[in-house]
């Protein structure tokens, strides 16, 4: 089973977001080396604590940092752009890093209603889109396949087809049925519909396979994961996420949703309600030793027709993340 990391490029805790991307440079270049299999950013605005606002920006600078795993979006949420800038980025990246471009779609917009009107800079767009046909549009903007007759017929992008690798993504039905309707590799984020994850995996593939495409189906799990030497240093490195996450179910703003030092988090004194809530997020987590952690990805391995896990990271310091995804790559090499 492949295994990869989904960078959000936190701020930490009185750090700038020139050191956020230091320790991105960073973390890239140990990734690359320990055998993940892509490195992916997500896309959010509007947040004071979270510097992944242009993930294909990211993805030139992981490039020019890395020789050998895919770089990615995870994703690049479609009703923010048009399909032909997507396909023009995309294309970009793709004649830059030949074979080693991961472009994932995703159907919302990923943030508030102030962001989203300012990102698309008209209220008409505001309401819902086709996403099917933004898909099929970049499809036909990257392979220069468009059928006779459309009206964008006669847009180029210079050295068409450059075709990046296509994943949707998805935490629901949805994007399940549009990885299915157009042949794409299904990213499905368990840290954000964890009771429905597996299920909706197995379904991917099942569906897939009815539909006669030449693409093989492909499908990833994202998670929270923390891996420390004890079960203890684990349990403190995911307590910051635990109390973000916690705070974010109780209606907190972006900006209150900084994620706490590993100090800070044992030290904090959970009511009962906010222990209750804590106790609800904890399917969204896999915590844990190496030997722990190897025992839940085994489980993952035989119960879901699963081909790559993703590390959604959420560490809230530099060295507990280096250590958590070096350890984490040892116990992936192993199974």
């Amino acid at each position: 089973m492949n295994y990869s990391i989904l960078d959000y490029v936190h701020i930490f805790k009185g750090q700038t977001p020139q050191q956020a991307l230091s320790n991105t440079k960073e973390t890239l270049q140990l990734a690359d080396s320990l055998g993940y299999a892509r490195y992916w950013f997500t896309e959010h605005h509007n947040s004071t604590t979270i510097f992944s606002m242009a993930p294909d920006l990211m993805m030139m600078l992981a490039g020019t940092l890395t020789k050998r795993m895919n770089i990615g979006a995870g994703g690049i949420m479609l009703p923010n752009y048009s399909p032909y800038k997507v396909a023009e980025n995309f294309a970009t990246l793709e004649a830059a890093f030949p074979g080693r471009v991961d472009l994932g779609m995703g159907r919302a917009s990923g943030t508030d209603f102030l962001a989203k009107m300012a990102l698309q800079m008209t209220r008409e767009k505001m309401y819902e889109l086709n996403t099917a046909d933004q898909i099929q549009e970049i499809i036909y903007h990257l392979t220069g396949t468009f059928p006779e007759g459309h009206p964008l017929q006669t847009l180029k992008i210079p050295g068409t087809p450059l075709k990046p690798n296509l994943f949707m993504l998805g935490s629901s039905a949805g994007g399940l049925s549009l990885a299915v309707k157009f042949g794409l590799k299904f990213a499905f984020a368990g840290q954000l519909n964890p009771r429905q994850d597996l299920e909706f995996l197995n379904l991917y593939k099942q569906q897939f396979a009815l539909q006669g495409h030449e693409e093989k189906p492909y499908s990833m799990l994202s998670k929270f994961i923390f891996v420390a030497d004890t079960e203890e240093e684990a349990q403190l490195a995911a307590l910051p996420a635990e109390i973000s996450w916690m705070k974010m179910f109780m209606g907190a703003k972006p900006d209150e949703l900084q994620l706490f030092s590993l100090e800070e988090a044992a030290n904090y004194e959970f009511t009962l309600h906010e222990l209750a809530i804590r106790e609800q997020n904890r399917n969204r987590f896999i915590i844990g030793n190496p030997a722990q952690v190897k025992a839940q990805m085994e489980a993952l391995k035989h119960t879901a027709e699963l081909d790559e896990i993703m590390v959604a990271d959420f560490y809230a310091d530099q060295q507990t993340r280096l250590k958590g995804h070096t350890l984490f790559a040892q116990i992936m090499q192993v199974l």
